[in-house]
Protein backbone atom coordinates (compact mmCIF):
# COMPACT_ATOMS: atom_id res chain seq x y z
CA UNK A 1 0.00 0.00 0.00
CA UNK A 2 1.06 3.63 -0.15
CA UNK A 3 0.30 7.28 0.42
CA UNK A 4 -2.21 8.89 -1.93
CA UNK A 5 -2.56 12.61 -2.63
CA UNK A 6 -6.20 13.67 -2.79
CA UNK A 7 -7.77 17.05 -3.58
CA UNK A 8 -11.12 17.87 -1.99
CA UNK A 9 -13.96 19.87 -3.49
CA UNK A 10 -12.79 22.72 -1.24
CA UNK A 11 -9.45 22.97 -3.03
CA UNK A 12 -7.53 21.39 -0.17
CA UNK A 13 -4.87 18.68 -0.49
CA UNK A 14 -5.01 15.67 1.84
CA UNK A 15 -2.55 12.80 2.13
CA UNK A 16 -4.31 9.50 2.79
CA UNK A 17 -2.52 6.28 3.75
CA UNK A 18 -3.93 3.03 2.38
CA UNK A 19 -4.01 0.26 4.97
CA UNK A 20 -1.97 -2.81 4.04
CA UNK A 21 -4.09 -5.45 5.76
CA UNK A 22 -7.82 -5.90 5.98
CA UNK A 23 -7.72 -5.28 9.75
CA UNK A 24 -5.02 -2.59 9.91
CA UNK A 25 -7.24 0.50 9.60
CA UNK A 26 -6.25 1.54 13.14
CA UNK A 27 -2.57 1.30 12.24
CA UNK A 28 -3.14 3.42 9.13
CA UNK A 29 -5.01 6.04 11.16
CA UNK A 30 -2.10 6.29 13.62
CA UNK A 31 0.24 6.76 10.66
CA UNK A 32 -1.96 9.49 9.17
CA UNK A 33 -2.33 11.28 12.50
CA UNK A 34 1.44 11.33 13.04
CA UNK A 35 2.04 12.75 9.57
CA UNK A 36 -0.67 15.40 9.74
CA UNK A 37 0.56 16.62 13.14
CA UNK A 38 4.33 16.30 12.75
CA UNK A 39 4.71 17.51 9.17
CA UNK A 40 4.90 21.09 10.45
CA UNK A 41 7.31 20.29 13.31
CA UNK A 42 10.90 20.83 12.10
CA UNK A 43 13.22 17.98 12.98
CA UNK A 44 10.39 15.66 14.00
CA UNK A 45 9.82 12.41 12.13
CA UNK A 46 6.47 12.53 10.37
CA UNK A 47 6.48 9.46 8.14
CA UNK A 48 5.98 5.99 9.59
CA UNK A 49 5.24 2.67 7.92
CA UNK A 50 2.89 -0.09 9.00
CA UNK A 51 5.97 -2.13 9.89
CA UNK A 52 7.16 0.70 12.18
CA UNK A 53 3.85 0.89 14.05
CA UNK A 54 3.38 -2.87 14.26
CA UNK A 55 6.89 -3.30 15.67
CA UNK A 56 6.07 -0.82 18.43
CA UNK A 57 2.68 -2.48 18.99
CA UNK A 58 4.31 -5.90 19.26
CA UNK A 59 6.71 -4.58 21.90
CA UNK A 60 3.77 -3.18 23.87
CA UNK A 61 1.06 -5.80 23.39
CA UNK A 62 2.92 -8.98 22.44
CA UNK A 63 2.86 -11.11 19.27
CA UNK A 64 0.04 -10.51 16.79
CA UNK A 65 -1.10 -7.17 18.27
CA UNK A 66 -3.89 -6.85 15.70
CA UNK A 67 -5.54 -10.08 16.76
CA UNK A 68 -8.49 -10.96 14.54
CA UNK A 69 -10.14 -7.54 14.38
CA UNK A 70 -7.38 -4.90 14.49
CA UNK A 71 -6.56 -2.38 17.22
CA UNK A 72 -9.16 -2.07 19.95
CA UNK A 73 -9.88 1.19 21.78
CA UNK A 74 -7.15 0.93 24.46
CA UNK A 75 -4.55 -0.20 21.92
CA UNK A 76 -5.09 2.61 19.43
CA UNK A 77 -5.06 5.15 22.27
CA UNK A 78 -1.76 3.81 23.59
CA UNK A 79 -0.23 3.82 20.09
CA UNK A 80 -1.30 7.40 19.43
CA UNK A 81 0.37 8.40 22.70
CA UNK A 82 3.56 6.41 22.06
CA UNK A 83 6.53 8.62 22.92
CA UNK A 84 8.31 7.80 19.64
CA UNK A 85 5.50 9.37 17.62
CA UNK A 86 5.95 12.79 19.29
CA UNK A 87 2.24 13.61 19.52
CA UNK A 88 1.17 12.68 23.04
CA UNK A 89 -2.00 14.07 24.58
CA UNK A 90 -4.60 11.88 22.87
CA UNK A 91 -7.90 11.12 24.61
CA UNK A 92 -10.61 8.53 24.03
CA UNK A 93 -14.28 8.79 24.82
CA UNK A 94 -17.47 6.95 23.93
CA UNK A 95 -20.04 9.64 23.32
CA UNK A 96 -23.78 9.56 22.92
CA UNK A 97 -24.55 9.21 19.22
CA UNK A 98 -25.94 12.74 18.71
CA UNK A 99 -22.85 14.29 20.35
CA UNK A 100 -20.33 13.06 17.76
CA UNK A 101 -20.80 15.83 15.13
CA UNK A 102 -20.42 18.58 17.76
CA UNK A 103 -17.29 16.91 19.12
CA UNK A 104 -15.77 16.76 15.64
CA UNK A 105 -16.52 20.44 15.11
CA UNK A 106 -15.12 21.34 18.54
CA UNK A 107 -11.86 19.40 18.28
CA UNK A 108 -11.03 19.60 14.56
CA UNK A 109 -12.14 23.21 14.18
CA UNK A 110 -13.97 24.82 11.30
CA UNK A 111 -12.38 26.38 8.21
CA UNK A 112 -14.48 28.56 5.95
CA UNK A 113 -13.99 29.16 2.26
CA UNK A 114 -11.65 27.32 -0.08
CA UNK A 115 -7.95 26.57 -0.30
CA UNK A 116 -5.20 24.60 1.37
CA UNK A 117 -5.10 24.12 5.14
CA UNK A 118 -1.57 23.42 6.41
CA UNK A 119 -2.02 22.98 10.16
CA UNK A 120 -4.78 20.55 11.16
CA UNK A 121 -6.03 18.80 14.31
CA UNK A 122 -6.94 15.31 13.11
CA UNK A 123 -9.53 13.26 14.96
CA UNK A 124 -10.13 9.51 14.72
CA UNK A 125 -13.69 8.25 14.61
CA UNK A 126 -14.93 4.69 14.99
CA UNK A 127 -17.42 3.51 12.37
CA UNK A 128 -19.72 0.57 13.08
CA UNK A 129 -20.93 -1.07 9.90
CA UNK A 130 -24.59 -2.01 9.81
CA UNK A 131 -23.61 -5.41 8.45
CA UNK A 132 -21.23 -6.04 11.37
CA UNK A 133 -17.65 -5.16 12.09
CA UNK A 134 -16.03 -1.79 12.57
CA UNK A 135 -13.59 0.64 11.00
CA UNK A 136 -11.38 3.57 12.01
CA UNK A 137 -11.21 6.75 9.88
CA UNK A 138 -9.49 10.13 10.23
CA UNK A 139 -11.32 13.46 10.06
CA UNK A 140 -8.76 16.20 9.44
CA UNK A 141 -10.82 19.24 8.45
CA UNK A 142 -14.32 20.63 8.77
CA UNK A 143 -15.30 23.09 6.05
CA UNK A 144 -18.31 25.38 5.73
CA UNK A 145 -20.18 26.00 2.51
CA UNK A 146 -23.45 27.90 2.13
CA UNK A 147 -24.09 27.71 5.85
CA UNK A 148 -23.53 23.96 6.13
CA UNK A 149 -20.61 22.07 7.67
CA UNK A 150 -18.80 19.15 6.08
CA UNK A 151 -16.24 16.76 7.55
CA UNK A 152 -13.39 15.61 5.33
CA UNK A 153 -12.88 11.91 6.04
CA UNK A 154 -9.58 10.24 5.15
CA UNK A 155 -10.52 6.58 4.81
CA UNK A 156 -7.60 4.12 4.96
CA UNK A 157 -9.60 1.32 3.32
CA UNK A 158 -9.87 2.92 -0.12
CA UNK A 159 -7.20 5.59 0.57
CA UNK A 160 -9.67 8.22 -0.53
CA UNK A 161 -11.53 11.30 0.69
CA UNK A 162 -15.19 11.24 1.62
CA UNK A 163 -17.05 14.49 2.34
CA UNK A 164 -19.70 13.96 5.01
CA UNK A 165 -22.32 16.52 6.08
CA UNK A 166 -22.25 17.35 9.78
CA UNK A 167 -25.55 18.02 11.49
CA UNK A 168 -25.90 18.86 15.15
CA UNK A 169 -27.68 16.37 17.38
CA UNK A 170 -27.58 13.68 14.71
CA UNK A 171 -25.48 10.55 14.24
CA UNK A 172 -22.28 10.98 12.24
CA UNK A 173 -23.62 9.14 9.22
CA UNK A 174 -20.83 7.62 7.14
CA UNK A 175 -21.07 5.37 4.10
CA UNK A 176 -17.97 3.81 2.63
CA UNK A 177 -18.49 3.85 -1.11
CA UNK A 178 -16.62 4.29 -4.34
CA UNK A 179 -15.57 7.87 -5.08
CA UNK A 180 -13.70 9.45 -7.95
CA UNK A 181 -9.95 9.55 -7.47
CA UNK A 182 -6.84 9.45 -9.64
CA UNK A 183 -4.14 6.96 -8.64
CA UNK A 184 -0.67 7.42 -10.05
CA UNK A 185 0.84 4.51 -8.14
CA UNK A 186 0.27 2.30 -5.12
CA UNK A 187 -2.28 -0.32 -4.17
CA UNK A 188 -5.46 0.08 -2.16
CA UNK A 189 -8.73 -1.64 -1.38
CA UNK A 190 -12.04 -0.61 -2.90
CA UNK A 191 -15.63 -0.35 -1.74
CA UNK A 192 -17.17 -2.63 -4.35
CA UNK A 193 -20.57 -2.05 -2.77
CA UNK A 194 -21.51 0.72 -0.30
CA UNK A 195 -20.87 -0.06 3.36
CA UNK A 196 -23.38 1.80 5.51
CA UNK A 197 -22.40 2.78 8.99
CA UNK A 198 -22.20 5.53 11.53
CA UNK A 199 -20.60 6.38 14.83
CA UNK A 200 -23.30 4.37 16.57
CA UNK A 201 -21.13 3.73 19.61
CA UNK A 202 -19.72 7.25 19.51
CA UNK A 203 -16.06 6.16 19.75
CA UNK A 204 -13.79 9.15 19.14
CA UNK A 205 -10.14 9.97 19.77
CA UNK A 206 -8.71 13.48 19.75
CA UNK A 207 -5.57 15.29 20.87
CA UNK A 208 -5.93 18.00 23.46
Amino acid sequence: MAWFSRVSRFGDVHWVFGQEQQISCGVACVIMAAFKINKIAPGTKALFSEADILAKATAMFGPNPLGTAGFNNPQILQMLNHADLKMTGWNFKRLAKPDVPDKIIQEVGVTSGFGVVISVKPMIVGIDWKGGGGHWVVVDTVRTFMGKKYATVCDPWDANLHIVPLKKNQTFSYTGKSVVGVDFWGERYNYDTPSEGGAFLGDVLWRA
